[in-house]
């Protein structure tokens, strides 16, 4: 396909300045770090040769298989009387420093296990380290690991009348003390090194661990959050060391699309590339006319997929299969109303009428969706060229809506396997089924009634239909008790 009938993919510019999110990860054999990252990145540090088991070399590029966005740098902990590795250190943030953004260190997680009561948080080396990483301008965030631990210290503390309580209140009541220690423990020399420093904390995430757990997931999220948020930062670290606006974007996206922990950071990304280019004025876009409605199509799907990342080394969600499911769906919101019995016809009856449609009274369910198949009249149409109409608006922001709420139904599915968290069609027909048998008819009658005729030379003049798009997405995402907050 020549350029004029295949609009490019915002990810491939994006990718091909910075196509890995490059990290040091910093901190002493058995403070949790590679348990941190398989769980970050979705992959298994286990299988990729880099040295023998508790050695690192700080220079290695450690490039997982299971994961093309990410490369990793390793350190283990500094010792203050080993000026060795401080050179060397040092070397390496002036050598990374000098380089082109894809080669550059975009940010350190420095990995310290939370101490006891009483006992030093941080040693001479962390806080000499931590200067050193600041001459050199690189973004730290402090991780302090193995929270779970603490809590559990908790439990075993609790007193006999305490242990009475219903143990959702013991969870409640460990929790808080769990909080108070950390925040008493860990915070005040971390201040006193740096005020600025931004700071995590994670529970461990083996197998050994409650890896299902609300609370581990929030954990990760948020140290995901607090990173991208250090990336994205003009007044810290990154404004300083990167400069350019356009790099320091491209960094953030890059880091968005590597992580696999925060479902939040993949939609934000995910909008964040999509505005690049093709969201911002869908509706009236003046870089769609020209190109066949199916290349605009295949374009935000691409897009789309890619800033989510999944482990799908089948390649499923790119396939043929996939794809025809997420038309199949998003075909049922473009007709006119008085259109749809010559588009699906006996389907009619469970579209409805915009602001009347709910999931209890027309449950749309993928087995029915399926067995509809895509209709005829609809493949034709999406043959035609790009045209500033109702049915096209309708059509991109359903099918945007659809594809991002799928994912994120789909992210939860595999946030809760084992790294490298591999796809499979299983785990991709039970995100389709849970989105088509509970969000879709919602999302579509919503769609419907902000892009009627009526409305549709308003929306095209304020050029706000991404607007809607995301606030859609918000409103229909999943959440769950305590979930990560907005980006």
């Amino acid at each position: 396909m020549t350029d004029a009938q295949d609009p490019r993919p915002t990810t491939d510019d994006i990718l091909a300045e910075c196509p890995r999110f490059r990290l040091l990860v910093v901190g002493n054999s058995g403070v949790g770090k590679s348990s941190l990252i398989n769980y970050a990145f979705g992959i298994d540090l286990a299988t990729v040769a880099h040295g023998k088991r508790g050695t690192c070399n700080i220079q290695d590029e450690i490039i997982p298989p299971h994961n093309a966005h990410f490369i990793l740098h390793d350190s283990m902990g500094f010792e203050p009387g080993n000026t060795g590795e401080f050179e060397t250190a040092k070397e390496f943030f002036k050598s990374r420093g000098k380089k082109i953004l894809k080669e550059r260190v975009h940010a350190i997680w420095l990995c310290i296990k939370v101490p006891h009561a009483g006992s030093r948080v941080f040693e001479e080396g962390d806080e000499k380290f931590l200067k050193l990483a600041a001459a050199a301008k690189v973004p730290v965030v402090v991780v302090f690991t193995q929270f779970d631990i603490l809590y559990s210290r908790m439990e075993r503390a609790l007193t006999d009348e305490e242990m009475e309580l219903p143990a959702d209140q013991i969870r409640r009541l460990c929790s808080q003390r769990a909080e108070n220690e950390y925040k008493n423990v860990c915070l005040p020399p971390l201040q006193n090194i740096d005020p600025t420093l931004l700071h995590a904390r994670t529970s461990g995430l083996g197998a050994n661990s409650s890896r299902e757990s609300a609370g581990d997931r929030r954990a990760l999220a948020d140290l995901i959050k607090t990173t991208l948020h250090l990336l994205e930062d003009t007044s810290g670290f990154v404004g300083k060391f990167l400069t350019n606006a356009q790099n320091r974007q491209t960094a953030w996206i890059t880091s968005v699309i590597a992580q696999r922990g925060s479902a939040q950071a993949n939609i934000e990304g995910s909008i964040k590339i999509g505005m690049k280019k093709y969201w911002r004025g869908i509706a009236s876009s003046t870089r769609l006319p020209g190109f066949k409605l199916e290349k605009c199509l295949n374009t935000l799907h691409i897009d789309i997929i890619t800033s989510w990342n999944f482990s799908d080394p089948d390649k499923l969600l790119r396939g043929p299969v996939f794809v025809e499911k997420m038309r199949t769906i998003t075909q049922l919101v473009v007709p006119r109303e008085e259109e749809v019995t010559d588009w699906f016809g006996a389907v009619k009856n469970i579209v409805g009428t915009a602001g009347t449609v709910s999931a209890a009274t027309h449950p749309i369910i993928f087995p029915i969706v399926a067995g509809i198949g895509l209709s005829g009249v609809f493949i034709t149409w999406l043959a035609t060229v790009y045209k500033r109409t109702p049915e096209t608006l309708r059509l991109f922001m359903g099918y945007i809506i659809d594809l991002t709420l799928v994912l994120d139904q789909l992210f939860m599915i595999v946030l809760a396997l084992d790294p490298p968290n591999f796809l499979t069609q299983t785990e991709i027909d039970v995100a389709l089924g849970k989105y088509t048998s509970s969000t879709v008819n919602i999302v579509h009658a919503e769609i419907r009634e902000y892009c009627n005729e009526a409305t549709f030379g308003k929306i095209c003049r304020s050029n706000k239909a991404e607007e809607k798009i995301i606030e859609l997405i918000e409103n229909h995402r999943i959440k769950w008790e305590g979930t990560e907050s907005q980006l």
